[in-house]
């Protein structure tokens, strides 16, 4: 994982005094969007990532992400109206105890909205995915790729949900010169017929590390030309180089074929035990293009009759905070399903293993 990082972007040039403030945290990242509640658009944004979140470190990384961002926005602390939190489940606690608005120089009466958990392994930062979801109608299958497999399906009363542990091949943070795709990551790769690799860069400017998708496709072009064998071990070489500075290594490799299989097995499973939904929608840094999504599909990170209805989304948690904080019946909503979910883990772990090695080859 490449080192800490912080990145503002700034959207427009107007708003109003009107504004949401959604802060988005997950083990590795914390991102803070300003959101205009009269003009409907984000203003800007702030995010912190390279680092790992946790009980030492969250209070200080929040508050460095929100004071950055409107220092550089140039937006007064009065012009928010609304303060929204999805964390995981221990940052959650910590936040309902430590913070408060005045402590991010923010008016007192700000209407602070943090998002509740469904269980230890799906915090808040999970609800706001489901929050995302919610926004239609009809029951959903929703996935999220992010710190682990979280899956949750539901529908206007009832919700079953699952968590599975990954390597971190999928969302960046398990590769040696992974980062989340934000600017200044490696996002696309293409080889020339004399071999040579060309990448692209997001904001085209020099790159910082490589992508999730693009640590799939240098996977799936490693296997196109060979430098792979089926069973993701590599024949010639004990790197494949990106450029000069960053390269995939047989460990990478391994952390994306095991990641791969365990989200084939887990969607195959999770669709079994939960039946037949209207929708899916799979999120996360692997997921976050339509090349990610569609390399993902071809190398069978996804089951054939999903992976030709689902829909893609990298992150949908901060829009799944905005959505709550302008729309205070779908946050009544959340807050029932999550206090009424059913853990099913233990039922699709029974028949785990066997699937996993079954789809760990390419």
């Amino acid at each position: 994982m490449v080192n800490e990082r912080t990145i503002f972007e700034k959207y427009r040039s107007e708003r109003s005094n009107d504004l949401s403030l959604a802060v988005y945290i997950t083990r590795h990242s914390v991102s803070a969007v300003l959101y205009d509640m009269t003009l409907n658009r984000r203003y800007a944004r702030c995010v912190q990532f390279g680092i790992t979140i946790g009980l030492d470190n969250a209070v200080a990384s929040v508050g460095g992400v929100i004071m950055r961002l409107m220092r550089e926005s140039g937006t007064p602390g009065n012009a928010v109206k609304k303060l929204g939190f999805a964390a995981p489940a221990d940052i959650t606690m910590l936040i309902e105890e430590m913070i408060s608005p005045t402590d991010l120089f923010l008016p007192p009466d700000v209407e602070l909205v943090i998002l509740p958990m469904i269980s230890a392994a799906l915090g808040g930062d999970f609800a706001a995915v489901m929050a995302a979801a919610m926004q239609q109608e009809g029951s959903v299958l929703a996935a999220d790729i992010t710190g682990g497999f979280r899956a949750a399906a539901f529908s206007d009363n009832r919700i079953k949900y699952m968590f599975m542990p990954l390597k971190g091949g999928l969302d960046g943070c398990g590769l040696e010169s992974g980062m989340p795709l934000e600017s200044g990551a490696i996002d696309e790769l293409s080889r020339e017929p004399d071999g040579t690799i060309c990448y692209s860069v997001i904001g085209d400017g020099d790159s910082m590390g490589i992508s999730a998708p693009a640590a799939v496709n240098a996977v799936k072009l490693m296997l196109d030309c060979g430098v792979i064998d089926r069973d993701g071990i590599m024949t010639d070489r004990d790197l494949f180089y990106i450029g000069e500075d960053y390269y995939i290594s047989q460990q990478d490799v391994r952390a994306v074929q095991s990641d791969k299989a365990a989200c084939r097995a887990a969607l195959e499973l999770f669709g079994r035990e939960c039946g037949r939904t209207c929708r899916a929608i799979i999120s996360g840094e692997a997921f976050g293009s339509e090349r990610g999504a569609g390399l993902m599909a071809e190398l069978g990170a996804v089951p054939p009759g999903l992976a030709e209805k689902y829909g893609w989304n990298r992150c949908p948690g901060e829009q799944g905070i905005i959505a709550c904080l302008t729309d205070p019946d779908l946050l009544d909503r959340l807050e029932l399903l999550c206090a009424d979910a059913e853990d099913v883990s233990e039922r699709v772990n029974e028949d785990f293993n066997e699937l996993y090695i079954k789809n760990l080859g390419f």
